[in-house]
């Protein structure tokens, strides 16, 4: 993890990606970007919080973290 000190969080321009550039496939994008959540929350586009909550009903995360998710980058709320 690469941290920008002057900010306190995680820079995403050098995340490690696993590849020199990151991947197209957005269910990828997703999950690298889930893993990192909420840490990358202050970097991320409104692409990459679309891309997110596009594919977060598909990631194996527990429910209260996607709900915070879906909180933040301003997704549809679960009514149950």
């Amino acid at each position: 993890m690469v941290v920008n000190k002057e900010r306190g969080i995680l820079d995403l321009n050098r995340l490690t990606w696993d590849y020199p550039h990151p991947l197209k496939d957005d269910m990828w994008r997703a999950r690298r970007l889930a893993e990192y959540f909420p840490f990358v929350l202050a970097g991320l586009t409104r692409e990459d919080k679309e891309v997110l909550l596009r594919n977060l009903d598909r990631l194996n995360l527990p429910d209260e973290r996607k709900g915070f998710i879906r909180m933040v980058c301003g997704g549809k709320q679960d009514t149950d």
